[in-house]
């Protein structure tokens, strides 16, 4: 300790902001009597992060000591806060025991679901949304990773921690993208009734409507407003009604993503975008069809600026991936869709691809590519290219019914895509170049694993080296439609590390 006070502050500044997580800092060094390094340490607690935590980490005695002894001290500093779920009933608390209910100079709050497994702290990116009764349409992406607190404690938690004193003082407020923010209870309940100062916000919403219903809230108030969406359609007769009396004067920033996909993207998005004349960016992350009110074609540079360009006036950075699909899709040259993009002054890129079910997509996307999944790729798709378009993606979603997927294949993917989290595989056709000796095996540093209990059993049951070794580092695996009479503890034994939960035939 005395060869830390003889540095002079900024070394011991340099030496603060080594330590990781920092709030360990304050543990340790708030309240040990040394007014010195007290005031160094506070100095420093205007940024408060918890989501480095989780059940049964090697912190949770610090935890204890830090509500009770080092929050009292710093509450008042305490600009910016970001915690897990975990932590929502605790620091709600305090605040309401210590200090009349909020933090008085809190202005950025960001609250995360901490998606580790218990114990050993490793991420995972499933959720509890798991079955989908849309899962077997065509080209249909569902949406696994989401969590849905609909009905439960911990929705109950939310709902009343977005509605208290909390958050008065905050100017921008961000969700866990993965967490679905409750619904409301009846047509006149407020998102937020008590943020008067509220101009920034990220959420996933339900619906399209509740998307709205925001919106006719906070409108006026909001300068930057990144939403993702779990349904995008017009259930709700008032909706349209409601579009019409949306005002943003202030919105600069908007950003719209739904990978799930969406047949009234002609009666639900651009009608929104074409009220929302302020923006100057803007950003769309889209699956479009299908369905009766579903495009007849594929979206194109020129839907872009007829529907969306042209009614903004003060765009100045536009950024999209746009996946289309739809049945008994006419073939085109991917040169045709290029060229409708010859009016914008910036590079496009597309992809088409054909099935043999008779569907096509078009996905048309914004170098650098904004997005973080792939859904329904094909042998065909340019996954690897020499400027790694994709190598951010973390969730893939595989699927042809004209060639097999080969292990050619897959040692593609693992080289393109270094933080793949999420792979699924929708292929009922058999690989054509199989060998019985398998010299070079394909790793994935996957580590959660969700899969329907007919393939896994037939994994399990060849029980092949290479299976065994990706299978050994699975922590998390979740089957989806088990049998009551599955024998669970034969397929898991295949599974030595994991932490197993299984869907059950609904």
């Amino acid at each position: 300790m005395k060869q830390l006070l003889d540095l002079p502050d900024e070394m011991i500044l340099a030496i603060i902001n080594r330590v990781k997580p920092q709030f360990l800092l304050l543990c340790s060094l708030i309240g040990t009597g040394n007014n010195r390094l007290e005031r160094i340490i506070l100095e420093k607690s205007h940024s408060l992060d918890f989501t480095f935590d989780y059940y049964k980490s090697p912190y949770e005695a610090f935890m204890k000591r830090f509500y009770a002894h080092v929050m009292p001290c710093i509450y008042n500093n305490i600009q910016f806060l970001a915690f897990n779920l975990q932590h929502l009933t605790d620091i709600s608390t305090f605040a309401q025991e210590n200090c009349g209910g909020t933090l008085p100079n809190l202005t950025h709050l960001k609250i995360m679901i901490g998606k580790k497994c218990t114990g050993t702290g490793t991420t995972f990116t499933l959720g509890n949304n798991l079955v989908s009764k849309m899962r077997k349409q065509p080209l249909f992406s569902i949406l696994p990773q989401l969590f849905d607190y609909e009905d439960i404690d911990m929705g109950r938690k939310i709902s009343a921690f977005r509605c208290s004193s909390f958050m008065r003082s905050v100017i921008s407020f961000e969700l866990d993208d993965d967490c679905i923010l409750p619904k409301l209870l009846t047509s006149d309940e407020l998102f937020f009734p008590q943020s008067p100062h509220l101009t920034h916000l990220r959420i996933t919403l339900w619906s399209f409507a509740d998307c709205i219903r925001l919106l006719r809230q906070l409108g006026s108030q909001l300068r930057s407003f990144v939403v993702h969406l779990s349904f995008i359609c017009i259930r709700e007769p008032d909706t349209i009604s409601q579009m019409a009396l949306i005002s943003c004067p202030n919105l600069k920033e908007l950003a719209i993503k739904n990978y799930r996909n969406t047949p009234q993207y002609e009666q639900c998005i651009l009608p929104l975008l074409q009220r929302l004349s302020t923006v100057q960016y803007l950003t769309l992350v889209l699956a479009i069809g299908i369905g009766r009110r579903a495009p007849d074609h594929f979206i194109d540079g020129f839907d872009l600026e007829k529907d969306i360009i042209s009614y903004l006036p003060y765009l100045c950075g536009f950024h999209f991936h746009i996946r289309s699909v739809l049945q008994h899709a006419p073939h085109q040259n991917v040169n045709t869709i290029r060229q409708s993009f010859r009016r914008q002054q910036q590079s496009i890129d597309c992809v088409l691809d054909y099935f043999n079910n008779s569907y096509g997509q078009c996905q048309i996307y914004s170098p650098p590519f904004i997005g973080t999944r792939l859904d329904f790729i094909s042998n065909r798709f340019p996954i690897f290219d020499a400027k790694n378009t994709f190598s951010n993606v973390i969730t893939l979603l595989l699927f042809d019914d004209v060639k097999p997927f080969e292990d050619a294949f897959f040692r593609v993917i693992a080289r393109a895509l270094p933080y793949l989290k999420s792979l699924e595989v929708i292929n009922q056709l058999e690989q054509q170049e199989k060998s019985k000796t398998v010299t070079n095996f394909i790793e994935f540093t996957n580590f959660e694993l969700l899969i329907h209990h007919e393939p896994l059993l037939a994994i399990v049951t060849e029980n092949q080296q290479q299976a065994r070794v990706n299978c050994s580092k699975i922590e998390l695996i979740r089957i989806l439609e088990s049998p009551d009479d599955i024998d669970l503890e034969y397929i898991l034994n295949f599974f030595p590390n994991r932490f197993s939960k299984t869907g059950k035939k609904k």
